[in-house]
């Protein structure tokens, strides 16, 4: 809306619309506005357009798949996706791993799905104004890890913790930084408590905008997921030019270059995790020239122009 562009809430056009009708309302704003092309990005939003053009709307649908975890997803949804998928102009995946998920789990053709990488700008902050500090600045100036997400199972933040809990019992000097809420948070602030780690790992909730006002003063980002599909703070956490290291889940092993960008370790292995954090966390030069790779893989891969590019040429060859 502070761009100029126009937002519009359909619940608020018709409350008293079902989900299941909902599509009518859609039809009809398309038809007012004279949209051309409906970009929709989840399961309901693509059922909406896709009704809309089966019921006779001339608007051209693109869809972009975000879920990183196919084909464990309630069944209902694969079936609606398999359905309307079919309805729409254009399909995106946002990743190589989570497109032959998807071709898979939906039974789709490998010319009916593009891969288009997400993209992030990067960050604008004020150096000055470091948030951690007081963490930073402790007795012997522990390395600050930290982890930015949803609290919630597909993170994996009980590994997380895990892998916190070898590297104290190794005295490694670093502490972790937890940013985030969710569901998940009262048994991780009570697994922390049991490992005895409530000086190690530290639960900061909800963060605004931490991908500019946080990630940027940590020493080294950690994902701990269990799946994504192409993790958006990977990408952040890469344009901060941050070492990282990440789960071997979706797109990771074509964003991060093992070593040289970041490190890769399997999912639900605190052991490895620990050890490839050791490694950073002990060489503060190696941390540097990881953390440069990473930012330079950014802008030549991942920036955000890159992406709207993509999706421009999309557009135009629907127009």
């Amino acid at each position: 809306m502070a761009q100029g562009h126009e937002v519009i809430g359909l619940p608020e056009l018709a409350p008293a619309v079902t989900p299941y009708r909902r599509f009518l309302v859609l039809k009809k704003l398309m038809q007012e506005k004279q949209i051309d092309i409906l970009h929709t990005h989840d399961t309901g939003a693509l059922a909406d357009g896709a009704q809309c053009r089966m019921f006779g709307s001339k608007t051209r649908l693109v869809h972009t798949f975000h879920f990183g975890n196919y084909p464990i997803l309630r069944k209902r949804y694969v079936l609606m996706e398999m359905v309307f998928s079919r309805m729409a102009n254009h399909l995106v995946a946002v990743g190589i791993e989570q497109a032959k998920q998807i071709r898979k789990a939906l039974r789709l053709s490998s010319s009916r799905l593009d891969t288009i990488y997400n993209g992030v700008g990067l960050p604008t902050f004020d150096s000055s104004a470091d948030p951690i500090k007081p963490y930073r600045i402790r007795p012997g100036h522990p390395v600050v890890i930290g982890s930015i997400s949803t609290l919630t199972e597909q993170k994996g933040l009980t590994f997380l913790l895990e892998a916190a809990d070898i590297l104290r019992r190794r005295k490694t000097n670093c502490i972790f930084l937890i940013v985030g809420d969710g569901p998940l948070r009262r048994e991780l602030e009570s697994k922390c408590k049991r490992l005895s780690l409530t000086d190690t790992v530290h639960f900061l909730g909800w963060v605004p905008n931490a991908g500019s006002n946080l990630l940027p003063f940590l020493d080294i980002f950690c994902q701990s997921s269990l799946w994504e599909a192409n993790s958006i703070v990977l990408l952040e956490a890469m344009a901060a030019g941050l070492p990282i290291v990440t789960t071997d889940v979706g797109e990771s092993k074509h964003v991060i270059e093992e070593g040289r960008s970041g490190r890769i370790v399997r999912s639900r292995d605190p052991a490895g995790m620990a050890d490839a954090l050791a490694v950073l966390v002990d060489q503060q030069e190696l941390r540097q020239q990881v953390g440069r790779s990473a930012k330079q893989d950014f802008v030549d891969n991942f920036i955000v122009d890159k992406m709207i590019a993509r999706y421009q040429e999309v557009y135009n060859s629907l127009m």
